[in-house]
């Protein structure tokens, strides 16, 4: 699920900022993914992730041209990297350990239609 996230919004972003290049530039759109996946690259430090690409990109780098797409960018991969780190998986722990409730009314076996509980319990 969080492999789907993560592809669905480095397409989306790339696709966005491609279109809202201002200055010419040679290989612009995998300088583009570069600078997002740089910003999402995560380092585990005692099982806690940290954005140390973004820190990185922070204190290292200083693109000359098309400045506020790269930093946005670096931005959208950051904010990829809190959603797949930190958000997804805890709503993901919340969604699998809800309670499930089944009604059944109770009846015998040898008069059961098994192909309506069946459709009961996939609803």
């Amino acid at each position: 699920m969080t492999s789907i996230v993560y592809s669905v919004l480095l397409v989306v972003s790339f696709i966005f900022l491609v279109l809202k290049k201002k200055e010419a530039e040679s290989y612009f759109p995998l300088k583009i993914i570069g600078y997002f996946i740089l910003g999402s690259f995560a380092f585990n430090f005692n099982q806690v992730p940290l954005p140390l690409g973004f820190i990185l990109y922070l204190i290292f780098f200083r693109p000359s041209l098309n400045i506020d797409i790269k930093r946005l960018a670096s931005i959208f991969g950051v904010l990829s990297f809190i959603l797949v780190h930190w958000i997804l998986p805890f709503a993901n722990q919340e969604w699998q350990s809800r309670p499930l409730f089944i009604e059944h009314k109770l009846g015998s076996v040898y008069t059961m239609n098994f192909q309506d509980e069946y459709e009961r319990m996939k609803q």
